[in-house]
């Protein structure tokens, strides 16, 4: 079967690519949070910017610790599989010379 039509790696690329809208989620939830903050820090921290500081630093570190993992889990996968289509090559052996 062709890696074009194989179902495991069709599934994978779609999961890869809701991972990466998830990721860049969660990134883009912490950059909210660290600008809250330092705008609030610079001139004056209100409740406002107290909260809003805190619930995106907090969703954002929701959405974005599973999505590294699974980032982690993805890449294991696809060098394992082209491990397995890759030809093995045997070690060079330095006890014989050629």
């Amino acid at each position: 079967m062709s890696p074009e039509n194989d179902p495991v790696v069709l599934r994978r690329n779609r999961i890869d690519h809701y991972n990466k809208i998830a990721s860049r989620s969660g990134y883009g939830m912490w950059g909210v949070s660290m600008v809250a903050f330092f705008v609030g820090l610079g001139s004056f921290f209100t409740e406002s910017m107290h909260f809003l500081s805190g619930v995106t630093l907090i969703i954002g570190s929701v959405i974005l610790a599973p999505s590294i993992v699974v980032k982690y889990g993805i890449r294991a996968a696809r060098r394992e599989e082209a491990a397995a289509i890759a030809p093995t090559i045997p070690p060079a052996d330095s006890k014989t010379v050629s």
